[in-house]
């Protein structure tokens, strides 16, 4: 597998607890469920971050989130105790930086499909994750881009599959992993994820459906960016799925 190796990879986790930061004008329109619909309704809140519902009970987010209590459509619903597992990379030590856990009582939502391929470059990808929005234009060493914005909330932006087959190391886990470039020419809701946002959701659609193919998990900014930007040419980096599919179909199977 490859690595981010011109871009600093930092963690979606900070005291500033933001989100999707997205280049277009639609509002409010992104922060309700889009159409079609690939499962808005299965991402939430974990501790200020993300955190998404696979189905019977389970939940996934990023390692570095934790498990906890899980906020779904307004309703908070506790962990399990004891019922965290952190997957393994697929080549032994160290793991990767995705947890599961359980969560009670559970919700009346329909199981996410698992993406069971790696994405293709190209690849269109709907992300949906939750804090600050868009702030004001600004610019950074000759990089346009935008300052994070206060209103934290569940949106959803677009984006190009940019590259695949990477290894992202966040502290000690190490995680199969894709990437999202942030391009002043791409999508119409052109999305780059911030601070905060660990834990959400990559949609990518096949076969007439979404599937969840992601979990967003870091970002790769430029060395010395400032913090609270986001620049054209940065990368929002997400946790490959696919995978991880076998073992998460095997852990869904437990009651």
């Amino acid at each position: 597998m490859r690595r981010l190796a011109t871009l600093a990879l930092l963690l979606l986790t900070t005291p500033a607890l933001c989100a999707l930061v997205v280049v277009s004008d639609a509002g409010d329109a992104l922060t309700r469920a889009p159409a079609p619909d690939p499962g808005w309704a299965n991402v939430g809140l974990r501790g200020g971050m993300t955190a998404i519902y696979l189905g019977d009970g389970w939940v996934i987010t990023a390692y570095h989130v934790g498990a906890g209590e899980v906020v779904l459509g307004g309703v908070t619903y506790p962990a399990l105790p004891e019922s965290t597992i952190q997957l393994g990379n697929g080549a032994g030590p160290p793991q990767a930086d995705l947890i599961v856990f359980r969560i009670q009582p559970r919700p009346e939502l329909a199981a996410l499909p698992i993406r069971p391929t790696p994405p293709a470059v190209g690849d269109r990808a709907l992300l949906i994750g939750a804090g600050c929005d868009r702030g004001p234009p600004t610019a950074w060493n000759g990089r346009k881009g935008w300052l994070w914005g206060p209103d934290s909330r569940l949106r959803w932006g677009t984006n190009l599959i940019a590259a695949v087959g990477l290894e992202v190391r966040t502290g000690q886990n190490v995680t199969p992993a894709f990437a999202l470039n942030f391009d002043r020419r791409g999508t119409r809701h052109e999305a780059q994820a911030a601070h905060g946002d660990s834990g959400g959701a990559v949609f990518i659609p096949r076969e007439g459906r979404f599937e969840l193919a992601g979990v967003l998990i870091a970002i790769a900014g430029f060395p010395e960016q400032p913090h609270g930007v986001s620049v054209y040419g940065n990368f929002t980096t997400a946790a490959d799925l696919s995978v991880f599919r076998a073992s998460l179909v095997e852990i869904l199977k437990k009651r």
